[in-house]
C-alpha cells in the first residue's frame, strides 16, 4: 500500500471519515519537518474543538511539559486508526507499534470526531467534495 501522504504535504487541511464523508477534524495542522514534529504542541495554547495536529512519521508521543490533556489517535500509513488514547494527561508517554502517524486532539476530540480504532480517515479540503 502507498502512504496516505504525498511528498510535501503540509499546512492546514481537514480529516474526513472515508466511509461516510463525516468531517472528523475540521482544522487539521500537519507537521512539515522534524522540528515541527518534535515541538508538537509544546508551549502552545490548547487545541480548540474541531482542531487537531497530525504528526507525520510519528508512532510515539509524550506530554512532558504539557499543561493540558490530549486525545490521541495512532494511524497507520493509510490513515487507518490503530489505537486511541482518551484524555492522556500531562507527564505521560503513549505509543503504538503499528502506527506511522499520530493525531493529537483536544480532550473530547475522539468522541466529537467519531474517531475509533478500525476506521479509515482521509485528508481532504475544508469542505466536502462535490
Amino acid at each position: 500500500m502507498t502512504s496516505a501522504f504525498k511528498a510535501g504535504t503540509s499546512g492546514t487541511s481537514s480529516l474526513w471519515h472515508e466511509a461516510d464523508e463525516h468531517c472528523a477534524v475540521a482544522q487539521l495542522h500537519v507537521t512539515r519537518n522534524a522540528w515541527q514534529r518534535a515541538r508538537g504542541l509544546l508551549l502552545r495554547p490548547p487545541l480548540a474543538p474541531g482542531e487537531g495536529l497530525l504528526l507525520q512519521g510519528c508512532a510515539a508521543i509524550h506530554t512532558l511539559g504539557m499543561r493540558y490533556p490530549l486525545d490521541i489517535a495512532f494511524l497507520d500509513a493509510d490513515l487507518l486508526v490503530c489505537h486511541c488514547v482518551s484524555g492522556l494527561p500531562p507527564l505521560r508517554l503513549a505509543a503504538c507499534r503499528e502506527a506511522r502517524h499520530t493525531l493529537e486532539l483536544p480532550p473530547g476530540g475522539l468522541v466529537a470526531g467519531r474517531i475509533a480504532p478500525g476506521m479509515r480517515l482521509r485528508l481532504g479540503p475544508a469542505t466536502p467534495p462535490a
